[in-house]
C-alpha cells in the first residue's frame, strides 16, 4: 500500500463547498486504487436502470468501479459499483451520533443522508449478485464506512479522513480483495448456452449456472421483485433448466432466516404425507461459504439500544419441479375458484396429515399449473419457508408473520389471541375476495375499485371485521360480471360473517351463530362449498379470463397500484414489465426496464 500523506486529504477539506471536494477526494484516493480501478464524478449523472427503491435513480457524489467491461454506457452503473462515497460538507448532515446508544440522528438533514446511504446501498444489491456491499459517507472531516448485509447495515464509528489512513487503507483492501470478499457471490457463473438460451427465451440477455448441492441450473433474469427491499430474505425466483436433463423448473434464491426449518425440509414432511397440490421439489441446499451467512456480529461490534439484536440469515436455494404462473392469470373465473379450491385442500391435509401450518396464505403464495388443453389446470399452494409445526411451541423470530391484504383480522388487534389454522382460512377468504375486486371482470369504476382494493390494505383490525362481518358483497358493490362467482362469493360470506358475530339477547341466535363459527373454523365447509361451485357445467364452460384493470386511489399520499402489486406476490411478474409471446401463459423473465416496484 502506498504510504498516506494528510496533505492531499486535508486539501479537501479547504474547499469552499461540497461540489468543490469531488474531484480533490478523488485525486487524493487514486493512488491507493489497484491499477484500472477507478472513481468517477457521478453527482450529476444518475443511473436511469437504478428506481428499485422507491423509484429513486441513484446518483452518489463518487462511484467507484473495478477494472471490468462496463455493462453500458451509463456513467453511473449501480450494477457494476463496486462502492459509492456520499459526501456532506457540513458535519450537521452526518447521519450519525457519536453516542453509539443513539446512534441515528433524528433531525431532518441526517435522517435524509441516511435514505440517500440505503438508496444506494439498495441499487447495488437489487441489480448485482451480492452477498453483502459497501458504503462510505463523509461529513466535513467526519467518516463512516458501512457494510450492507440482508441483516442490516453494519456502520462504524466515526473517524478524521485527513489525519487517519482509515478511508485509504480500506479502499486499497477492497480494491486488491477477492469478488467473494468485496460482497460479489461467485456462485453466479456467467455461461453460455445455446440450448438453454432458446429454452429461456433468453437471447440477448445474460446467462447463468448456479449450483444448487450437485447440480447446476441454467438462469437468466430473475421474475420477481422482492429482492429490491433493503433487508430480509431478498427471494428471487428464476425459471431454470436443469444442466443436464434440460428439463425446465423454477429455483428460488433466498436468504432463509436463521431459526426456521429449511423449506426443503418443510416439503418433505408434506410429500412424506402425501399433502396434495404441492410442488415437487428437485434439489435444495444452504450455500456454502462465509459470506453467504449474516447477521451474527463479533465483540466489537454494538446494538444500539440495548435489547435490540439482527435477524440471522443463510443463503438458501431450492429447485420446485414445476413452472407455474401467478393465481391472477386464470383463463376463467371457473378457474380460479378451481385454483382457490386445490390450495385449500393442499392447506387441509398439511394441517390434518402433516400437522403444518403454512402461516402466509396470499395471492403470490398460490400458483396456477397448467397440464396442456387435455386436462384442468392444478392450484397449487407454495412457499412454506414461514410454515410451523404443531409440536413447537417457542416463539420465533417472524411470529406475526403474513401478508397485510390477507392477514386475518383479529391478527391484526394490538394483542392478538394465539395463531391457529383457522386464521389461514380466513386469509383464503380474503384471497379470494381481492382476486375477484382486482382481476375478474367487474362493472366497477376505477377509482371505486380502488377504494374495494383500500380496504385490504388496511391495518385497522375494526375495519377487516366489518368488511367481513358485512356478510354481503352487495355492502361494498363489488358489481361481478360473473354471477356464479359472485354467488359463490356471498356463499361463503354469508357464512364467514359468523367469525365475528356480535352476541344479541337471543339464546337461540346465540346457540346458531356459535355453530356456525366452530363449522367455519375448519376446512370441510369451504372446501365443500367450492367443490360443488366447481361442478357447475355452465360456469366452466364461460371463458372470462383475467383482466389487469384500471385503478384509481383517492389520496395522492396514499400506495400506488403498482405498489400494492408488488406487496402481495412475491411469485408473479408484474404484468407491464413482462414480454409476452402471443398465446403464451406463465412467468417469463423481465425485461431490463427503468421500472420500481420494489417497497
Amino acid at each position: 500500500m502506498p504510504e498516506f500523506h494528510k496533505d492531499p486529504f486535508r486539501n479537501v477539506a479547504k474547499q469552499s463547498s461540497e461540489r468543490k471536494m469531488y474531484e480533490p477526494l478523488i485525486e487524493a484516493l487514486t493512488p491507493f486504487l489497484k491499477q484500472g480501478w477507478t472513481l468517477a464524478n457521478t453527482s450529476d449523472t444518475p443511473d436511469p436502470d437504478s428506481g428499485f427503491f422507491d423509484g429513486h435513480c441513484i446518483k452518489p457524489d463518487i462511484t467507484l468501479y473495478s477494472d471490468k467491461k462496463p455493462s453500458n454506457e451509463n456513467k453511473c452503473r449501480a450494477r457494476d459499483m463496486e462502492t459509492f462515497i456520499e459526501v456532506k460538507y457540513e458535519e450537521k448532515h452526518d447521519g450519525f451520533d457519536d453516542d453509539i446508544e443513539e446512534l441515528e440522528k433524528l433531525a431532518g438533514e441526517p435522517r435524509d443522508t441516511r435514505g440517500q446511504l440505503v438508496t444506494y446501498l439498495n441499487a447495488m444489491q437489487a441489480s448485482q449478485y451480492r452477498t453483502h456491499g459497501f458504503g462510505v459517507v463523509i461529513a466535513a472531516q467526519r467518516c463512516h464506512l458501512l457494510r450492507h448485509t440482508h441483516s442490516g447495515i453494519e456502520v462504524t464509528t466515526r473517524f478524521n479522513y485527513t489525519t487517519s489512513p482509515y478511508l485509504a487503507t480500506f479502499l486499497w483492501r477492497l480494491s486488491h480483495a477477492s469478488p467473494a470478499v468485496r460482497g460479489i457471490d461467485d456462485t453466479f457463473e456467467p455461461a453460455t448456452s445455446e440450448t438453454a438460451t432458446t429454452i429461456l427465451n433468453a437471447v440477448g440477455k445474460p446467462l447463468w449456472k448456479v449450483r444448487v448441492k450437485d447440480r447446476y441450473y441454467y438462469v437468466s433474469a430473475e421474475f420477481t421483485r422482492n429482492h429490491h427491499y433493503p433487508v430480509g430474505r431478498g427471494t428471487r425466483c428464476f425459471v431454470a433448466v436443469d444442466c443436464e436433463t434440460w428439463q425446465k423448473c423454477v429455483l428460488k434464491d433466498t436468504w432463509r432466516v436463521i431459526g426456521y426449518h429449511r423449506e426443503g425440509e418443510v416439503y418433505k414432511r408434506l410429500h412424506d404425507n402425501s399433502v396434495r397440490n404441492i410442488p415437487t421439489i428437485l434439489a435444495e441446499a444452504d450455500v456454502p461459504g462465509a459470506t453467504h451467512s449474516c447477521g451474527v456480529l463479533g465483540p466489537e461490534w454494538h446494538f444500539p439500544k440495548s435489547g435490540r439484536t439482527a435477524r440471522q440469515h443463510q443463503h438458501y436455494r431450492i429447485v420446485l419441479g414445476v413452472v407455474g404462473e401467478p393465481m391472477t392469470e386464470f383463463e376463467s373465473t371457473w378457474e380460479l375458484n378451481n385454483v382457490v379450491l386445490h390450495a385449500l385442500q393442499s392447506h387441509h391435509d398439511a394441517v390434518g396429515k402433516a400437522k403444518v401450518d403454512h402461516r402466509d396464505v396470499s395471492v403470490g403464495n398460490i400458483i396456477i399449473v397448467r397440464h396442456g388443453y387435455s386436462q384442468p389446470a392444478t392450484g397449487m399452494l407454495i412457499d412454506w419457508e414461514l410454515s410451523k409445526y404443531h409440536e413447537e411451541n417457542e416463539a420465533r423470530v417472524y411470529e406475526k408473520t403474513g401478508t397485510l391484504q390477507f392477514t386475518a383480522a383479529r391478527l391484526l388487534e394490538e394483542q392478538p389471541g394465539v395463531r391457529t389454522f383457522a386464521d389461514d382460512l380466513e386469509s383464503f377468504v380474503l384471497v379470494y375476495l381481492w382476486c375477484a375486486a382486482r382481476y375478474a371482470p367487474n362493472t366497477m369504476t376505477p377509482r371505486y375499485r380502488g377504494q374495494v382494493l383500500q380496504r385490504f390494505d388496511s391495518q385497522d383490525s375494526s375495519a377487516r371485521e366489518a368488511m367481513l362481518a358485512s356478510g354481503r358483497l352487495t355492502a361494498y358493490r363489488y358489481k361481478l360480471s360473473s354471477p356464479h362467482l359472485y354467488s359463490i362469493l356471498e356463499e361463503i360470506l354469508d357464512r364467514y360473517k359468523y367469525r365475528y358475530f356480535t352476541p344479541s339477547r337471543d339464546p337461540e341466535e346465540n346457540r346458531r351463530s356459535q355453530m356456525i363459527k366452530d363449522e367455519i373454523e375448519k376446512h370441510d365447509w369451504m372446501e365443500n362449498a367450492l367443490s360443488k361451485a366447481s361442478e357447475e357445467k355452465e360456469w366452466e364452460d364461460i371463458l372470462d379470463r383475467s383482466v389487469d384493470q384500471e385503478i384509481e386511489l383517492g389520496k395522492k399520499d396514499e400506495p400506488s397500484s403498482r405498489k400494492r402489486k408488488a406487496m402481495v406476490s412475491e411469485y408473479t411478474a408484474v404484468s407491464e414489465q413482462r414480454v409476452r409471446q402471443r398465446g403464451e401463459r406463465g412467468p417469463i423473465p423481465q425485461e431490463e426496464d427503468n421500472d420500481s416496484d420494489g417497497m
